[in-house]
């Protein structure tokens, strides 16, 4: 299903963690493309990030949301470090959901989250950005990893999904085990390589070394930075420290050739990287993609406590594309700098603007519509398909068809389809049988992707084919069902037999009221027209030699009660289980009396 769709204008949510302004930054060039392309772009994040985004993309058509993000993890010393842990977590949980609760009736076409887990929908195209695959837990905490990573997976998976700024290659990976982990085999990844807000120009190099200490524990901040000024006024050259506190403007100026901005934003900032031979900084994931980016020489200090920048300093130390020290108290800066010569390169040429490329192909192949024919086999059905046509009139979304096969009924069921006629819709007539006029429907289909049968008394809510297109794009399958919901009922003993179906028809790999095939099987897959009943048992049966399977969750199918108001459900179920066990030969031109 591959595409070149140019979409139409787009109402692009980014929703962007705040935790340190890494995710900003990284995500920032992707929001300048959409931007540039005439997309309306909505930012939600908080604190100093939301600051600088609003900084860095001044623009009155922009819309900036404020909302909480997570606590702060990993602070706190001794017995606090364990307790805050506990209270952070389950905040954490409180606002992913209240993340979920945002998206609540609201009109995006694409989402773009940066660290921010609740942001997702199942109808609404949305991408996790993460290179954080498995967390690295404090030594003690080690044996509860699992428990991390099952959170981790839980998450991925409501995505359709993961960008990884990461290279694909192990042995060129900026994340090691963070990205490249057993993780992968579990959830729908993209390694789209580095992400900087950085680019390259010709100018002097009048800044030897630039410190950029923005980082997110603040608790560690102010000690490093006054270690770092001390140190690097004993240190020949220019010397500039930015210190990324959006609550200050004034920029200072120290002696031994020392300038201090509190923040520098937009032109300046990429100025003044641009003007640096070294930086100096903390072990961020982001500042390592911006020394790539921008083939810069690096000092790296993992912040205290932070296990991702102590795992990364000992990483890239090995791998020998920085110099890195332990910790930010004991250390001789003037050391560090006379091993810079002693490092090499990253040896991958991939910048931004190819993961920015990458990034795109992908969100506009997951914007694309799958065609889809629906045919709706009606016998006697004019009390209920009124209702199920008024419901795909509704559908939010554009590319389809409805083909409604009349089939020998005695009540005005061809008058209503016929009334409900148009463009998307048409009504054709067919001899009396189920099988007959699902066949016939086949004749009738479009150049489609994907066909769904759907009986006469299920509806399919505002949303339900946008699902589907989403889901249907992380594999070829060949057919399949969705779950399905009692319509218009609170009953707790319809809830729960609808649900034992939707296990039953799971584990068997049959359906009821809904099949879906893949269009292109139907030139060697029929309904067998002497079966009138249990005919889609041997539909799937025939469809499955040509592929997989699949089984859509979903809240946006539901089907009349009908059949177990008028038969109960216990008998129901045997009927339906005695049915489906009968020889095939018996089964042929048996007689069935449909529920009407």
């Amino acid at each position: 299903m591959e595409n070149n769709r140019k979409p139409e204008q787009l109402n692009i949510l980014f929703t962007i963690a705040s935790l340190g302004l890494g995710h900003a930054t990284r995500t920032l060039p992707i929001i300048e493309h959409f931007k540039n392309q005439g997309h309306k772009i909505t930012i939600l994040s908080y604190a100093k990030a939301l600051e600088f985004l609003k900084d860095e993309l001044y623009d009155k058509t922009i819309e900036f949301i404020s909302f909480e993000d997570y606590p702060k993890l990993e602070r706190g010393k001794g017995w606090k470090f364990y307790y805050y842990l506990i209270v952070d977590l389950l905040k954490t949980t409180k606002i992913i959901k209240k993340e979920k609760k945002f998206l609540t009736d609201k009109e995006f076409d694409l989402i773009i989250s940066d660290g921010r887990y609740g942001f997702n929908s199942k109808h609404i195209p949305s991408f996790l950005i993460s290179h954080q695959i498995s967390f690295i837990p404090p030594k003690v905490l080690m044996p509860f990893k699992f428990i991390s990573d099952i959170g981790n997976l839980i998450h991925f998976r409501k995505f359709h999904k993961v960008f990884i700024p990461d290279f694909k290659e192990k042995e060129f990976s900026l994340a090691g085990k963070l990205s490249h982990n057993i993780l992968l085999k579990f959830f729908n990844y993209e390694f789209v390589g580095i992400l900087s807000s950085y680019k390259q120009f010709n100018t002097d190099k009048k800044i030897d070394y630039l410190f950029v200490i923005s980082g997110y524990l603040d608790e560690h901040k102010d000690s490093f930075v006054s270690r770092l000024i001390n140190q690097a006024k004993n240190i020949e050259g220019k010397k500039v420290f930015i210190l990324g506190d959006t609550s200050k403007k004034e920029v200072v100026n120290l002696e031994n050739n020392i300038t201090i901005y509190p923040i520098a934003t937009s032109n300046l900032r990429k100025e003044l990287f641009n003007a640096a031979n070294v930086i100096i900084s903390r072990t961020g994931y982001t500042t390592i993609m911006d020394l790539i980016e921008m083939n810069k020489k690096g000092i790296l200090f993992p912040t205290p406590n932070q296990t991702e920048q102590e795992y990364l300093a000992k990483y890239h130390s090995k791998k020998n594309w920085f110099i890195t020290n332990k910790n930010d108290k004991d250390f001789d800066l003037k050391e560090l700098i006379n091993k810079l010569d002693k490092t090499t390169p990253h040896p991958k040429n991939e910048k931004t603007t190819y993961s920015i490329k990458k990034i795109e192909k992908i969100v506009n192949y997951y914007l694309d519509e799958i065609f889809f024919s629906i045919i709706i086999p009606a016998f006697n059905e004019a009390k209920y398909l009124k209702n199920t046509l008024n419901h795909i009139k509704n559908l939010n979304y554009s590319n389809y068809e409805v083909i409604i096969v009349e089939n020998g009924s005695n009540d005005n069921t061809y008058e209503i389809a016929k009334e409900y006629e148009n463009e998307k819709i048409k009504v054709i007539k067919s001899k009396k049988g189920v099988s007959i006029a699902k066949n016939e429907g086949i004749k009738h289909i479009n150049s489609s992707d994907y066909t769904i049968f759907l009986d006469a008394d299920t509806i399919l809510e505002r949303n339900f084919l946008k699902e589907l297109n989403l889901f249907l794009k992380e594999e070829n399958f060949a057919i399949g069902t969705t779950s399905i919901k009692p319509y218009n009922s609170n009953s707790k003993i319809d809830k729960f037999w609808y649900k034992f179906y939707d296990i039953s028809h799971k584990i068997t790999q049959t359906s009821y009221s809904i099949q879906i095939i893949n269009t292109s099987l139907l030139n060697k897959v029929k309904f067998d027209e002497e079966l009138n009943f249990s005919e889609d048992i041997k539909f799937i049966k025939d469809a499955k030699k040509y592929g997989k399977f699949f089984f859509f969750e979903t809240n946006s199918v539901a089907t009349s009660t009908r059949r177990f108001k008028k038969e109960g459900y216990i008998k129901t179920l045997i009927k339906w289980t005695f049915q489906a066990i009968l020889p095939e030969f018996l089964k042929k031109n048996s007689n069935y009396n449909p529920v009407r």
